[in-house]
C-alpha cells in the first residue's frame, strides 16, 4: 500500500492513536492486546467517542479508508518492529466487517504479502483451521493473522 499514513502516536507499548481527517476529524486507536497464546496478540481497532470508549463497530465514512489502513499497516509494522516475534490476529466485529477485511486483503494482500505472513483461519467455527491466505478462497475466512516476513510460523 503505497499511500502516505497519518501521523500516529505510539501512547503506550501497546496503544496507537491517530486522527483521521476526511470530511471530518475522526481520532482513532489502535490496540494489541495480548492473547493467551505466547506471542499472539489481537489487533483491536476503532473510533474514540466522546466519553472516550472505543467503538470497533463504527463505520465513519470519512472518504479516506486507504489512507487509515496504510495507517493501520504502518501501526503493525512499528509493533513488530518492537516485538519481532509477535503475531497479529484480527477480524471483524461483524461478520459484515470481517468479509470486508477480506477483500481488503484480497486487493491489497500482495503488497501486504512483501513485509508480512498473511494466514487465515478457515473452517467450521468448532474446528477451524490456519492456512496461508489465499485471494481466491471462495469461503469466509473467520479471522485473520499478520506476522513479519522473516518470522514464518503456522500454529497448528
Amino acid at each position: 500500500m503505497s499511500k502516505p499514513p497519518y501521523t500516529f502516536k505510539k501512547e503506550l507499548s501497546t496503544r496507537y492513536s491517530f486522527l483521521s481527517t476526511g470530511k471530518k476529524s475522526v481520532e482513532k486507536i489502535v490496540m494489541f492486546t495480548p492473547l493467551n497464546l505466547a506471542d499472539i496478540y489481537n489487533l483491536g481497532f476503532g473510533d474514540v467517542l466522546s466519553n472516550g470508549e472505543i467503538d470497533d463497530s463504527a463505520i465513519s465514512n470519512n472518504g479516506d479508508i486507504i489512507k487509515v489502513l496504510s495507517t493501520v499497516i504502518h501501526i503493525i509494522k512499528d509493533f513488530t518492529e518492537a516485538k519481532p516475534v509477535a503475531k497479529i490476529a484480527f477480524k471483524g466485529s461483524t461478520k459484515e466487517r470481517t468479509a470486508l477485511y477480506q477483500r481488503i486483503l484480497k486487493t491489497y494482500g500482495e503488497s501486504f504479502s512483501k513485509e508480512f505472513l498473511i494466514t487465515a483461519l478457515e473452517g467450521p467455527s468448532n474446528k477451524p483451521a490456519e492456512t496461508i491466505f489465499d485471494p481466491w478462497y471462495k469461503g469466509f475466512y473467520l479471522a485473520f493473522f499478520e506476522k513479519e516476513n522473516r518470522n514464518f510460523n503456522i500454529c497448528r
